[in-house]
């Protein structure tokens, strides 16, 4: 199968995030054989207003302790020795914010697999809740993957697959690129909203023999009733211990509830188990 992916970018924030994310690119780098983009952005320097005319701003406090740059380098030199040889790393400190950056740099760096850490702790300042990942991934055609401390990337055994109103075709194909690599198991999910409706079995084949045109594959297929459709994904994905879930952005990937949609509150932030957003 073509291989998918050749170069990852991955956030660097210096906070408690920083040491392990990175290690996951590096295991997720190895086993695809891809190249690693680690990327720092910094906000721009605002102006304090201090005694009249003078003022203090980002790079005046910046030249008082290490750098950005600085810490990039360090870490950079620091993390490639753990990635096999031939495999290049490279990092940049670029002045922004976060999303229109990330935006940028995936485009211009031809990013195919962009990373964005999911933290411990419900943390509204954390990256993963400054970055809208379903906007992002239809604005770069790029995948995002939420990773999490139990991240493996030798171990992608349970990949869940929800498919719904469409049938999705590059979801498909990368979550079978994943399992081939992984030697591991998809699980399609199905949904029916009413009984009489067959749409969602039709879908839920189709998809089935569409898996089975890329090989021998370990496929098992469930058709849920009257579920939320991200809730629903989450509940089958711990019930088969998943280690991966892979959806489209859009309704497939937004909790319900009127605050979840007003808030942009989505699978990939909420779940335990890493997401994979993929755009159509």
């Amino acid at each position: 199968m073509q291989k998918l992916f050749t170069k990852i970018l991955i956030p660097v924030v210096f906070n408690g995030n920083t040491g392990w994310s990175v290690d996951k690119a590096i295991q997720l780098a190895n086993k695809f054989d891809c190249d690693i983009l680690l990327l720092h952005v910094q906000p721009p320097p605002v102006a304090i207003p201090f005694l009249g005319n003078a003022f203090f701003s980002a790079p005046f406090t910046n030249s008082m302790e290490t750098t950005p740059e600085k810490k990039m380098k360090d870490l950079e030199l620091q993390s490639k020795p753990m990635l096999k040889e031939g495999l290049l790393m490279t990092s940049a400190v670029l002045e922004g914010y976060w999303e229109p950056v990330l935006k940028d740099v995936i485009i211009s760096e031809h990013i195919d697999l962009a990373l964005i850490p999911q933290n411990y702790k419900r943390v509204s300042a954390a990256l993963i809740y400054r970055i809208n990942i379903n906007k992002l991934s239809q604005q770069t055609n790029c995948p995002i993957l939420t990773i999490t401390p139990n991240l493996n990337a030798n171990h992608f055994q349970n990949i869940v697959v929800p498919v719904h109103n469409l049938l999705p075709v590059k979801k498909l194909a990368i979550a079978t690129y994943l399992s081939l690599e992984s030697s591991g198991c998809i699980y399609l999910m199905g949904k029916n909203t009413h009984p009489k409706n067959k749409m969602g079995e039709s879908l839920l084949m189709k998809a089935y023999q569409l898996l089975n045109d890329f090989g021998t594959l370990n496929i098992h297929c469930a058709l849920r009733e009257n579920d939320d459709t991200a809730t629903g994904t989450l509940f089958y994905a711990k019930d088969v211990n998943a280690n991966l879930i892979v959806v489209n952005p859009g309704p497939e990937s937004r909790l319900r509830g009127w605050w979840g949609k007003l808030k942009g509150n989505y699978l990939c932030r909420e779940s335990d188990i890493p997401v994979l957003t993929v755009a159509f």
